[in-house]
Parts: structure tokens; sequence; C-alpha cells
């Protein structure tokens, strides 16, 4: 097997499970893993505090000129709860490696940080390239957030998430809250006697439907309409009582050129403006995620330089856009144009037997070392 390939089942055998899921470890044993890797391969290493206990891990390799170019994926994975096999004892069938993050996004860490070690053992590149591993991607982008408030700065940068080895120029934002329903206790054999505020939330859920609908009505070429979701839903205190409050859990999905907060503002006044809920002392919370969306041109340098070198190496990109949201808008607000680039199918992420094809990690290797290595 290819070192790419020993290095991403030893990724995978370390649970990194983001904790804001039940029994999430972190990415502490994983970022203490690569640093260790990295710095035995005569690399640079730096550790960047994010909360207790998350830590980003930087790995630079520093080159002739002036040139800095940013990789970025995150080490954190979605909970391995209700898998199909084995999260943490990664197994190779018929060319494909098993386990929990194999696919999101270990596999992108695991070419990125393999071309630097082959990179490094060559020659002193052209450029200087910084790998960074962060933290939390998976739920607030906090990792992303704290790289640029410590000062990393790129001419560009290469977001790893399973793209299939096509170039991801643009997707969509996420802004996600509460809304909220209340009504009046009261013994369940006196229903008439309450107000049941989950009633009054299927009422709200109709109208959250119907808003669906329209916002799925707008499109955008690349990533296609917006979306809003209910994801959670509770309420009530007891079997017998009658319920005196409710609260659902809402996921807006943003077009690339639409600002979060103004579309949750919107969704307020849809709200506001629907006749049946006006007496139902409907509570819309403040966001608790908010996370814009990317574009950039097809025509952008950072694109144009990632078709020639896939190229290079015997790849055909094609440019498209998807529907999820990555770090990808964090930097490119904070001024590091990006792309999105990795082996993997999104369609594996995040699943009961999520899995990765060896050959498409071992090309974004191959990838990776001719974008550090090129001569301009």
């Amino acid at each position: 097997m290819e070192p790419v390939g020993r290095l991403l089942q030893d990724l995978v055998a370390i649970p990194s499970v983001n904790p804001c899921f039940a029994n999430g470890t972190g990415e502490l044993q994983l970022a203490n893993f690569i640093s260790d890797y990295a710095r035995r391969a005569g690399l640079e290493v730096h550790r960047q505090f994010v909360s207790e206990g998350r830590e980003n891990v930087l790995i630079g390799l520093v080159g002739r000129g002036q040139e800095t170019v940013l990789w970025e994926t995150h080490m954190d994975t979605v909970t391995a709860e209700g898998m199909s096999i084995p999260p943490f004892d990664p197994q190779i069938r018929d060319g494909k490696l098993f386990g929990r993050g194999a696919c999101d996004a270990k596999a992108s860490l695991a070419a990125m940080l393999q071309a630097l070690v082959e990179v490094a053992q060559r020659r002193t590149p052209p450029r200087t390239v910084w790998l960074a591993a962060v933290v939390d991607e998976e739920n607030g982008f906090h990792g992303a957030r704290q790289l640029l408030a410590g000062g990393m700065r790129a001419d560009f940068g290469i977001v790893g998430e399973p793209t299939e080895l096509q170039l991801v120029i643009a997707h969509k934002g996420t802004v996600r809250g509460s809304i909220s329903t209340r009504g009046r206790s009261a013994h369940s054999s006196q229903p008439d006697k309450g107000i049941n505020a989950i009633l009054r939330m299927a009422k709200v859920l109709a109208a959250l439907e119907r808003y669906d609908l329209e916002l799925r009505m707008r499109f955008h070429p690349l990533v296609g309409s917006p979306t809003l979701t209910v994801t959670m839903i509770e309420g009530g205190r007891g079997l017998n009582l009658v319920p005196d409050f409710c609260q659902v859990k809402v996921d807006r999905r943003t077009l690339p050129d639409e600002d979060p907060l103004a579309a949750w503002d919107e969704l307020k006044r849809f709200l506001q403006s629907q006749p049946e809920l006006l007496e139902l002392e409907v509570e819309v919370g403040e966001p608790d995620l908010v996370n814009a969306g990317m574009a950039i041109s097809p025509n952008a340098p950072v694109v144009q330089r990632m078709l020639a070198v896939c190229q290079r190496v015997g790849l055909n990109p094609s440019v498209i856009g998807v529907h999820y949201s990555s770090d990808a808008s964090v930097l490119s607000q904070g001024g590091i144009p990006c792309l999105l680039f990795g082996p993997g199918s999104i369609h594996q992420a995040h699943t009961a037997d999520e899995w990765v094809d060896l050959e498409q990690v071992l090309a974004a290797q191959k990838v990776f070392e001719a974008l550090a290595e090129e001569e301009l």
C-alpha cells in the first residue's frame, strides 16, 4: 500500500468526533499524531489554541520564493453512532478504505500531509506551503476563524473536502436558529383550561413548509436553490400536562450572494406576515450559527492554476458548485481566495459505512505535490 494509504488508516483509527456530538472526543489526539508525523519529516510545526483541548495544527514547508499557499482541511468528524461498520478500525476492501472520517475529511488531510512530506524529501519548493489542520468545521467553523485571527495570510488557498477531485468554486452558506411557541399549562384531563404550545407550533411548521417552497423558486446556476429545513423539535413537560412550550431548530441554506443575517430577518418577516400566526406568540431567536456562502470566478488565478496542475498529473476536473458549506467561505471573507478540492464523494460523507477510494487519495496527493513544486 502507498504511504498515503497507511497514513490515512492511522488517521481514521484515531477518533476525532466533534464535541458538539454526544461522546465527542475532540481533535487533540489526532492533532498530536499529525504534529509528530510532520516533525519526523523535518517540517515546521506550530499549534494554535482555539478552545480548551482543541488546537489547530499548522505544518509548514518554507520555499524559495515570495508566494505563500494555504492548504486547509479539518480534523473533526461527525458522530460515529449508528454506523454499520467499525468506525475506528479502518478496513480496506476493493480499493476502498472504510471508517468514520475516511471521506470527510481525513482523506484530504492525508493527501496534503503526505504531499508535503514527499516534497520536503526532494527539494526546497519555489513557494511556501502551509497546511492548516483545523478543529470544529462540523459545528461552528471556530478553527478557521481562529486561523485568520492568528494572522494567517496566503496568496490563495485550497480547502480539502470530498469533491471527487473536481474544483468547487461556489457553495451555499448556513444560518441556524430556533423558533418557539408559548402556551399555558393545564392538566391534560382538562385541556380546554390550557393553551397547547405544540398545536401552535404545528401551524408554524405548516407556514415554514410554504416558505421553503417559496425559497425553491430562487436559483443559482452552480448551487441550486436556497432551502429551509426543520431539523429538531422539543416541547412539553410531562405526559399529563398541556404543553406550555415548544421549540424547533431550523437550518436555512443561503445562496453565495445572500447575507445570512438578512436571510434570517426575512424569515422573521415572513412569519410575522402570516395571519394565522399573529396571535400565537411565535418567537424567533437570534441565530446560533452564521456562515456565508462562497463563490469565485472560474477565471480566478487559483482556479486556473489548479486546472493546469490537475491536467499536468492526468486529471481533467470540472468546475462546479455544491450545496454544503465549508471553511472556504470563512477564509475567502478573510482575504484568501479559495476553492474546494479533495478525494471522496460528499455522498459518502457522514454515512453509516463511510469510505473513500484510495486511488483518489493518491491522485489528490500527486496534485498537491505538483502544486507545491510548479515553477512559475
